[in-house]
């Protein structure tokens, strides 16, 4: 019989291979085949495929009790033809440690004395004389039978709550599903959030990529052998194989750090929907503000806005693009409300200060030669350019007046406390960072016995909910990166989720150089941010209206590469929205060029064009 495979690499579509009747292969089974000159792991995701050419042929069986359900392959469906991946990476994400590397893997019946390396040599011998088993080490849990009645016609509905207290409301939604026999999964932006609901929510367990190996075993095994609960994590969490899924909640859905996974292609608000639409179970959304996509909704069934009519006050404080210390006008604030005994948080985006040269007679930082940019100082002599890669490891004078430079310490963590402790009084400020909040409820106490809290974006957690008269915004702007589309959307969210540090009449004093701009300009006042951001995302057509890809091609010579992207400008500018087309790197990189064509359209329109079959591509999804 032929058989659809999904590979755990990342190629969009799955391959078709050869594989005896017999075998006992049946959908989401693990399978060794042949890529190219070696054996991968795949996943079968389809039992009868319509293509015709030379097929090869199955080279082994891994005889494993996992057998994702069906809900975990729809998911994983959904998910790859969002972002062009294999289905066979998302189902990888669901696995325990244990069961994830093909180095694991032994001969069924030689499992004590049989190493990876030989097996994975010997596979193609082997399967010419029969379909070989394989199985792991350590195997998987058996899976349990699940009792729960099938989710109701309907119940894959959207939910968007917002209110800033959603505890109440999160435990009677999880008891309904306790008590209807399915788990709960409830998606997190950061481990401090998880370590919030551990203490709020009684039975969360934690289930985190970053969790030691043991514990990430243990408690798959639990859930996989029947094992009710809520789940509480990122991404790993998402992709935990529960045998009866009921509910999915996405807390503080508008934060940003939904936006800022590092190393990773997906989103995690985002794949928390796709993994409610293929469960066909209901989606609640927890936040404190809307976001584009909800403001569109915000007048359909599902949308329950329980926030307090009232707003903080805002006043944004203009900087100068020259300026690189630590504006006056902050320093007078704290000090003032220090005096007053409001207790203040000022918010920073830097934990370690950068170190500029600056001109006492020009009244400016020194600026490198080529691009123009801010240079900065290593503390030894040495400056340096961070946009241009410009070096100088002897600088002289101020090139515009010739005359001396001093050393100025950018806006940090450090630079700050230093510089409030100096105006305010020794012991009045206290940092905070993510190292400080391993445990949220002891640095929130703590925050309680000081006048001043210089924290990072980490502080921006329930725990600190109502706890600041004040907040200091020090340049929004590196918040948010301004050349990104969604930048507005970021500094509003940012500004709600500070906002919710806030006690009732609070403050929110925004230092920013660009004062001007309209996300902060309208950070009270929702109704006119969300119609302006709106229209310039029509103009654009930007999420959630369309998606946004990057196709990047790769090529030899700049010539070829010139080439192939105003071929693909041609024909697809209209009909993909391509905005922009640059090249990622004026030199190549290990002997190759690239560039990158940037699509504005949906998912299906690009996958018809077909760009996600071409040779020497890479296309990522960006968001939408």
């Amino acid at each position: 019989m032929k058989i659809s495979v999904s590979l755990s690499v990342h190629l969009p579509e799955p391959l078709t291979y050869r594989a005896p009747d017999d075998a006992g292969i049946g959908l989401g089974s693990r399978v060794l085949v042949p890529l190219g000159r070696r054996a991968v792991v795949g996943w079968v995701t389809g039992l009868d495929s319509p293509y015709a050419g030379r097929l090869k042929g199955v080279l082994a069986v891994i005889d494993d009790p996992f057998v994702p359900g069906a809900d975990m392959l729809e998911f994983a469906r959904l998910a790859a033809e969002a972002y062009f991946t294999s289905a066979g990476v998302i189902l990888d994400h669901g696995l325990p440690p244990s069961q994830k590397s093909p180095r694991n893997l032994r001969l069924a019946g030689e499992e004590a004395r049989k190493p990876a390396a030989p097996v994975l040599a010997e596979l193609e011998r082997l399967a010419a004389g029969g379909l070989p088993r394989l199985r792991f080490r350590v195997p998987a849990a058996e899976a349990a039978a699940s009792s729960a009645a099938p989710p109701a016609a309907g119940s894959g509905e959207w939910r968007w709550l917002l209110a800033p207290d959603r505890e109440e409301e999160y435990r009677r939604a999880c008891e309904r599903s306790l008590a209807g026999g399915r788990s709960v999964i409830l998606v997190v932006p950061d481990a401090a959030g998880a370590r919030y609901w551990q203490e709020r929510l009684p039975g969360v367990a934690p289930y985190q990529a970053r969790m030691a190996a043991r514990d990430r075993e243990r408690t798959w095994s639990e859930y996989r052998c029947g094992k009710l609960g809520i789940v509480c994590g990122g991404l790993a969490a998402l992709c935990l194989p529960l045998p009866a899924l009921g509910l999915v909640i996405v807390d503080r859905a508008s934060s940003p750090l939904y936006a800022r996974v590092q190393g990773s292609p997906f989103r995690l608000d985002h794949m928390a929907g796709l993994r409610a639409r293929g469960a066909g179970v209901p989606l609640l959304n927890g936040a404190i503000a809307h976001t584009c996509a909800s403001w569109e909704r915000r007048l359909e069934p599902g949308g329950d806005d329980r926030r307090s009519p009232e707003r903080p006050v805002v006043q944004v404080h203009p900087l100068r693009g020259g300026d690189r210390g630590i504006p006056p006008a902050l320093l007078d604030l704290a000090r003032q409300n220090v005096q007053e005994g409001r207790r203040t948080l000022v918010l920073v985006n830097r934990v370690q200060p950068a170190l500029y040269l600056f001109c006492e007679a020009c009244s400016r930082v020194a600026d490198c030669p080529r691009c123009g940019a801010a240079l900065q100082a290593d503390g030894e002599g040495r400056v340096s350019c961070r946009r241009c890669a410009f070096r100088d490891d002897a600088p002289g004078g101020c090139r515009r007046c010739g005359g001396g430079l001093e050393p100025l310490h950018d806006v940090s963590i450090g630079s700050l406390e230093r510089a409030l402790e100096r105006v305010c009084g020794e012991g009045t400020a206290l940092a905070l960072t993510a190292a400080e909040l391993g445990d949220p409820q002891a640095a929130a106490a703590a925050a309680r016995q000081r006048g001043l809290v210089i924290a990072t974006p980490a502080v921006l957690h329930p725990s600190f909910r109502g706890l600041f008269a004040a907040a200091a915004w020090v340049k929004p702007e590196s918040f948010a990166p301004m050349e990104e589309f969604d930048a507005a959307e970021r500094i509003h969210a940012y500004g709600a989720e500070i906002a919710a540090t806030l006690e009732p009449g609070g403050e929110l004093h925004a230092f920013s150089v660009f004062h001007f701009h309209y996300a902060l300009r309208l950070l009270a006042d929702e109704e006119r941010f969300f119609e302006r951001e709106l229209k310039y995302r029509r103009w654009f057509q930007l999420p959630p209206l369309a998606g946004v890809y990057e196709l990047e091609l790769r090529a030899a010579s700049l010539r070829e590469l010139g080439a192939a992207l105003r071929g693909l400008f041609q024909r697809h500018r209209e009909g993909l929205g391509i905005r922009r087309v640059y090249l990622a790197s004026r030199q190549a990189q290990r002997g190759i060029y690239r560039g990158v064509l940037e699509l504005h359209a949906a998912a299906a329109a690009v996958a018809d064009a077909g760009l996600h079959h071409l040779r020497r591509a890479v296309l990522r999804r960006v968001a939408g």
